[in-house]
């Protein structure tokens, strides 16, 4: 079952007329969309917008795999890792108060954080580019279940690798874990004095206007949420049975695609951090990061139009992506309820489909 929800204008040139090319781009999209619903390898919610105007918002499949009923555009959706973006949003945010820099290093806010090899070395800049050898942290899978029931803070989840030395030299190298954002996410609550819970829905998601993103627990029996689902000893169960059961600065906050849009839009606008600091942090710095974004698709033979800043997220019955095409205008956010990367070639397929052209319908001077 499928519900729809489109706005308009469809798409206007600079004469104010539609281009219809675009309009059929977004028929193809949906119907690949409604093809893999189909063929029961995706469900979710799509969302395209372009400069400020929302052109695509439908729902697709079944919010619980379960039951009958089906996931609608105000579904919300575990965020898996495109919730770290909150996080980075909120050391960005004291970084732009003077509070620190991006050379701020972990023990220069930390002061009593046990490995002074990792607090003397790694810095802000090294955690939000995955370049300080945080690693990762054990809250996922059956086997981590005990930690995940002792953990009740992001003080709890820092003890969990806060003994532990950098992985690699500092800088040498990217490789993408949980734990920097852990790290992160206790700086937020040290320099602001808040929980990290509170400052996020106090410091962005009410700026934003999220009022439908949030923190809920995934046992919770909410109509609202989607459900996904592991496999643990060849039985499908809730997938609350193989990581945390709701957010933490790592990712897994719920939220709906038209609330991620309007992130979006706020981080755009300037709202939530200054415009000179987010073109910063979305520019790429190490392969495919900027600072706490994803800031990737360039490269020799690929296309400008195909540079994108976001965050994507996957973990059992979950896939998400955000992404913003600067050059475009393009938005596209895929929220989904089924085990990565099943949203991928959803939010990939508009661009796929650019590149085996060769041209756009549109002007990109004009938007």
């Amino acid at each position: 079952m499928t519900s729809l929800a489109m706005t308009t204008p469809v798409v206007a040139a600079p004469n104010g007329a539609p281009t219809p090319g675009y309009t059929a781009d977004l028929a193809q999209l949906d119907g690949f969309a409604l093809g893999l619903t189909e063929a029961d390898r995706f469900s979710g919610v799509v969302l395209v917008a372009r400069n400020g105007h929302v052109l695509l918002e439908k729902a697709y499949g079944k919010r619980d795999a379960e039951r009958s009923d089906p996931v609608t555009v105000d579904t919300q959706f575990n965020l898996a890792s495109a919730g770290k973006m909150f996080t980075s949003v909120a050391i960005l945010q004291q970084i732009a108060a003077g509070r620190i820099s991006l050379d701020t290093h972990v023990g220069d806010v930390l002061k009593d954080y046990p490995n002074r090899r990792f607090a003397d070395s790694v810095t802000v800049r090294e955690l939000l580019t995955h370049t300080g050898g945080a690693g990762d942290i054990p809250l996922f899978g059956v086997k981590n279940a005990a930690n995940r029931a002792r953990v009740h803070n992001v003080a709890d989840m820092l003890a969990l690798g806060d003994h532990r030395p950098p992985a690699f030299k500092p800088d040498t190298k990217l490789v993408y874990g949980n734990f920097g954002n852990v790290v992160l996410g206790r700086m937020v609550e040290v320099l602001s004095g808040e929980d990290y819970e509170t400052y996020v829905r106090r410091h962005i998601f009410k700026p934003a206007g999220m009022t439908h993103t949030g923190f809920p627990d995934c046992t919770t029996h909410d109509p609202d949420l989607a459900v996904g689902y592991s496999t643990v000893n060849g039985k499908r169960v809730p997938n609350c049975a193989t990581q945390p059961t709701h957010g933490f600065p790592a990712g897994g906050e719920a939220s709906t695609a038209r609330d991620m849009y309007r992130f979006v839009r706020a981080l755009q606008s300037g709202k939530l951090i200054p415009h000179a600091l987010f073109a910063k942090a979305t520019r790429t710095y190490r392969m495919y990061m900027g600072l706490g974004f994803f800031a990737t698709g360039y490269g020799v033979g690929v296309p400008a139009r195909d540079f994108r800043w976001g965050h994507g997220g996957g973990a059992d019955g979950v896939c998400t992506d955000v992404r913003t095409y600067p050059v475009t205008g393009e938005t596209i956010i895929v929220l989904s309820n089924r085990t990565s990367p099943a949203c991928y070639p959803v939010s990939n397929f508009l661009h796929q489909q650019y590149n085996k052209r060769g041209h756009r319908h549109f002007s990109l001077r004009h938007g």
